[in-house]
C-alpha cells in the first residue's frame, strides 16, 4: 500500500509540474504581450499541443494500456523502442506540416509556428517517456524527466526577461529547448534506442486498440484545435485570450490532474479487467468518483467568487470582462472530473469503440453549443455551450461504462472478452 502511496504522490506531483509549467507559459505570454498577441501565440500554442495530442493517440495512450500486460522485460523493452520509433517518426511529419502551415498559412495568424516547428519531435519524444515510466508504475522517474525539462525551459525564459527579447515565438521556443533536454535525458537514464524501434511493429502490434483508441485521441485533439478555431473565427483573437486565460487558471488543472489519473490509474484498471476482476473495477471507480466530485466542488468553492477580484488586478482590468465566464468553465472542469473514472475503467476494458463513440456525442454536443452560444451571447455565451457539451459527454460516459462493465462480468475468463 506504501508503494501505491508513493507512486500516487509522485504521479500527482509530477502531473502539477506540468500543468504548471503549461499554465506558466500561457500565463506569461498574457501578461507580457499585447492582448490581442497573446490570443495569437496561444492560437500557436494550441496547434502545437494538437500535434502532441496526436502523438499521445498513436502511441502515449495506447502504450498505458497495452504494455502492462508484458510479463518478460525483454518484450517490453522491445514494445517500448517500437513505441518511440513511431513517436519519433510522427514528429518528423508534423515537422513537415508545421513548417508548411507557416509557409502556406495567413501570417497573422501562424507566425509563431516557425518557432515551435524544430522542436516538435523533442517535445513528442519526452511527452512519451513520461508516458513509458507510467507504464511501469516508476512516477517518480518521470517526475525527474520533466523536472529537467522545466529547469531548462524556465531558464531560457529568464534569459529572454533579462535581455528583453520576449515574443510569442521566442516563449515557445523555450517549451522546445527544455524538452529536448529532457528527451536526451531519458535516454541516457534508460538507453531506450528509438532507431532500433519499428514502428510498423508497433502498429501492428497495438492494432485490436489503435483504431478506436487513436481516433477518440485524434477527435479530442481536432476538438481542441476547432474550439480555438472558431473562437477567433466567430468572436476575435482578443476574445480567444480571455477564454484561455480563465481556461489555464481553472480548467487546465482539473485536465492536468485528470492525466495524473490517467497514467495512474490505466494500467491498474487494464490488470483488473485482464484478469476479469469487476468488482476490483467498480471499486476503483467508486472510490475516484468520490475523490474527483469532492475536488470539483472545491474547484467551484473558489474560482466563481474569486474571479472578479483577482481579474480586476491581473493587468489593470485588462481581462476583467471575461470573470463573466468563470461559473461555466469551473462547471466544466467538474464535469471532467467526474467523467475520468468511467473513462480510465472504459479504457482498462480495452472498449475502444465504445470510448470514440462518447467522445463523438461530446464533440457534436460541445462543437455545436460554441457556435450556438457564441453566436447568441459573445463569449459567455460560447463558454455556456463548451459546459453543455461536457455534460452531454459525462453523461454518455457514464451509461457506456456501465454497459462495459456488464459485458466484463457476462463474459469473465473467455478469449478475447475484454477488448472490443
Amino acid at each position: 500500500m506504501s508503494g501505491l502511496r508513493g507512486r500516487t504522490v509522485a504521479g500527482l506531483a509530477d502531473q502539477a509540474l506540468v500543468a504548471l509549467t503549461t499554465a506558466g507559459t500561457g500565463l506569461l505570454g498574457t501578461s507580457v504581450l499585447p492582448v490581442h498577441e497573446a490570443g495569437l501565440m496561444l492560437y500557436a500554442v494550441a496547434v502545437l499541443v494538437f500535434v502532441q495530442g496526436l502523438g499521445r493517440a498513436f502511441v502515449g495512450d495506447v502504450l498505458l494500456a497495452h504494455v502492462p500486460r508484458f510479463a518478460d522485460a525483454g518484450d517490453r523493452r522491445r514494445q517500448f523502442a517500437n513505441a518511440h520509433a513511431t513517436s519519433a517518426t510522427l514528429g518528423l511529419l508534423g515537422v513537415v506540416v508545421l513548417l508548411a502551415g507557416w509557409l502556406l498559412g495567413p501570417q497573422h495568424y501562424v507566425a509563431d509556428l516557425v518557432w515551435c516547428a524544430p522542436f516538435v519531435p523533442s517535445i513528442l519524444l519526452q511527452d512519451l517517456a513520461r508516458y513509458t515510466y507510467q507504464s511501469r508504475g516508476r512516477q517518480s522517474q518521470a517526475l525527474i524527466i520533466d523536472g529537467c525539462w522545466v529547469v531548462v525551459q524556465g531558464a531560457c525564459v529568464a534569459a529572454l526577461l533579462l535581455t528583453g527579447h520576449v515574443g510569442g515565438g521566442p516563449l515557445i521556443a523555450c517549451w522546445g529547448i527544455g524538452a529536448t533536454v529532457g528527451a536526451l535525458v531519458f535516454y541516457a537514464r534508460t538507453r531506450i534506442n528509438p532507431l532500433a524501434g519499428r514502428p510498423a511493429r508497433w502498429l501492428h502490434d497495438t492494432r485490436h486498440l489503435l483504431g478506436w483508441f487513436t481516433g477518440t485521441g485524434v477527435l479530442a485533439q481536432l476538438t481542441t484545435l476547432l474550439i480555438a478555431s472558431l473562437v477567433q473565427g466567430i468572436l476575435s483573437a482578443t476574445a480567444y485570450s480571455g477564454l484561455r486565460l480563465v481556461q489555464i487558471v481553472v480548467l487546465q488543472p482539473a485536465q492536468s490532474f485528470v492525466m495524473a489519473l490517467n497514467g495512474l490509474l490505466v494500467p491498474r484498471a487494464s490488470a483488473f479487467a485482464g484478469a476479469g476482476d469487476a468488482a476490483g473495477l467498480r471499486r476503483q471507480t467508486r472510490t475516484v468518483l468520490a475523490v474527483n466530485a469532492a475536488i470539483g466542488a472545491c474547484i467551484l468553492a473558489v474560482a466563481v467568487p474569486l474571479a472578479h477580484p483577482l481579474l480586476s488586478l491581473y493587468r489593470s482590468g485588462a481581462y476583467l470582462a471575461v470573470a463573466a465566464i468563470a461559473l461555466p468553465i469551473a462547471l466544466q472542469a467538474c464535469l471532467y472530473l467526474l467523467q475520468i473514472p468511467f473513462t480510465v475503467a472504459m479504457r482498462g476494458m480495452h472498449r475502444a469503440r465504445m470510448l470514440f463513440t462518447q467522445y463523438l456525442a461530446y464533440s457534436v454536443a460541445t462543437l455545436g453549443g460554441l457556435v450556438l452560444g457564441a453566436v447568441l451571447g459573445g463569449l459567455p455565451g460560447a463558454a455556456w455551450g463548451l459546459m453543455s457539451g461536457a455534460a452531454i459527454g459525462t453523461a454518455v460516459q457514464a451509461s457506456l461504462y456501465r454497459v462495459a462493465v456488464r459485458k466484463l462480468v457476462a463474459l469473465a475468463g473467455k478469449p478475447g472478452a475484454v477488448t472490443g
